[in-house]
């Protein structure tokens, strides 16, 4: 009996069963070379609001899997709702922010920082103001 055939034989099969088992890493969001937020009406810097919903959009290759994240300090700062692919490469997502400051949204490795503020939300428009100003409601 060659034991060093053998060896190499349970070496290779061993091989063959973790690739079959594990398959290849996926790469999500390998591709996005760009991100966005669209829509937002303010006064000053602040144009997005907590209670109100925005588009996300990224930029990637056709069928990428592309996964949105929204950091506030290095917390989870909203929302996204399911990402469809609007068209070959171009991906959004609805994102709802949850709380006040500084959000960074990234996909893929690309990231955009914006101010949120409270929103208030008239159907339409969602409205932000800066934090000394408040509406009587």
């Amino acid at each position: 009996m060659n034991t060093s055939g053998s060896l190499r034989s349970g070496l290779t099969a061993c091989a063959l069963a973790a690739a079959v088992t594990f398959g290849s890493p996926t790469t999500a969001s390998a591709a996005v070379t760009d991100i966005g937020v669209l829509g937002g009406f303010g006064l000053g810097f602040l144009q997005y609001g907590v209670g109100c919903t925005y588009t996300v959009a990224a930029t990637g290759a056709p069928g990428d899997r592309v996964a949105f994240t929204d950091l506030v300090n290095g917390q989870p700062g909203g929302t996204f709702g399911p990402v469809v692919e609007e068209e070959p490469g171009v991906f959004s997502a609805d994102w709802d922010p949850a709380v006040t400051g500084r959000h960074t949204l990234s996909a893929g490795g690309v990231s955009t920082v914006v101010n949120v503020a409270t929103g208030y939300d008239f159907g339409i428009i969602c409205f932000t103001l800066p934090e000394q100003v408040h509406l009587p409601f």
